[in-house]
């Protein structure tokens, strides 16, 4: 083994994304994937037993039976609309609003302090008295949905609504995909209470967070996300993940890693020599030499071990071993990566060779 420095110029490590897509339905209540109702009130007088809300997987009667909280009576857990809406809009909706206690000493909304993207050249919220939201845990998301993959067909009054993202976050009817191109490039404001943007703009959806919240409060789309009408409805998304790409570059000089210790090409073998999990006792012997096959003289033993003593071949003045592994240590001398060539690579005492090693992780 001849081991050799990688230099950090020699070294290259580039980051890509990768895309999953996912189909989920409002059926698939064990996936996690599920919706819930958000609606505004007051707290005063808050009844965790009446409030309105929403349990998700399997009932336990047990618990009930024990009279413990309504929320350990379900797999699941239980969501009430009251909590669910003021968590919407202090995470992502009322530093988007223009009444005052939101506003800065300039009397201009602070976008920038909710969750979401805050560029109101693009992104339009608000966030009236109720909301549908359909949840995505994080293990189905990654490091976050996929702009502009975001695809919800809807059976809305047994009219199937077709609801995307447009890569800023928002949603809208693909069945209106012209007019709102041209809304967004000519028309958008940001302006809350903005009649043109609320008629456009049907919800947002919360990229990292896996959130697709829908605010329209129009009749076609009050129920929507609730898989209250007939069909329910069908999610499609892309989740993200980054891989990184490490290439490293070795370089053998001219004159370099010219021996050789494999034990095939020593005479006199006897004794035992430990092979390495997985190796093929036929690559130990040299070919017409193999008692395996019946073509040597001697006999085959689990263990074998090379002599100090080289063939003739092997100390002749053109021989040149073939490069077929290259590992990759780190400074303790652990072995983390092999790499294998396509085929042998016979080296060169006279040109330097260079190989790339890649690997993803």
């Amino acid at each position: 083994m001849i081991l050799r420095d990688v230099h950090p110029q020699d070294v290259s490590i580039e980051p890509f994304k990768t895309y999953k897509r996912f189909t989920f339905t409002n059926t698939d209540s064990g996936s996690g994937v599920f919706a819930l109702k958000a609606c505004s009130g007051s707290f005063r007088g808050f009844d965790s037993g009446s409030a309105l809300s929403q349990s998700i997987g399997s009932f336990n009667q047990m618990s009930r039976s024990m009279a413990l909280p309504k929320s350990t009576w379900y797999s699941g857990g239980t969501f009430y609309n009251l909590p669910t809406y003021y968590m919407l809009n202090h995470k992502f909706y009322e530093r988007f609003s223009n009444r005052p206690k939101f506003l800065n000493h300039t009397n201009q909304v602070q976008p920038f302090l909710s969750y979401g993207n805050s560029n109101t050249n693009v992104s339009f919220r608000e966030l009236h008295s109720s909301a549908s939201v359909i949840t995505v845990p994080q293990q189905l998301i990654g490091e976050g949905i996929k702009p502009k993959s975001v695809r919800v067909l809807d059976n809305i009054s047994d009219v199937t609504t077709d609801i995307r993202d447009d890569g800023d976050g928002n949603l809208f009817d693909f069945a209106y995909s012209q007019s709102y191109a041209a809304f967004k490039s000519s028309s958008f404001t940001n302006t809350p209470t903005s009649d043109v943007s609320s008629s456009y703009v049907l919800g947002n959806v919360f990229y990292k967070q896996g959130l697709i919240v829908m605010t329209s409060t129009g009749s076609k789309y009050l129920n929507a996300f609730t898989g209250t009408d007939s069909d329910g409805y069908t999610l499609n998304y892309q989740s993200t993940h980054t891989i990184y790409q490490h290439e490293y570059m070795v370089t053998s000089q001219a004159g370099q890693h010219n021996a050789t210790s494999n034990v095939s090409a020593t005479f006199d073998r006897s004794g035992s020599f430990q092979l390495g999990k997985g190796t093929n006792p036929d690559s130990i012997f040299p070919p017409s030499d193999n008692p395996l096959d019946g073509t040597g003289s001697g006999s085959y033993n689990e263990t074998y071990e090379g002599t100090q003593f080289y063939e003739n071949f092997v100390t002749h003045s053109e021989f040149r071993p073939y490069i077929t592994t290259i590992g990759l240590y780190n400074d303790a001398g652990e072995l983390l990566v092999v790499g294998r060539t396509a085929k042998p690579i016979k080296n060169d005492d006279k040109t330097a060779m260079s190989f790339v090693v890649r690997f993803d992780v």
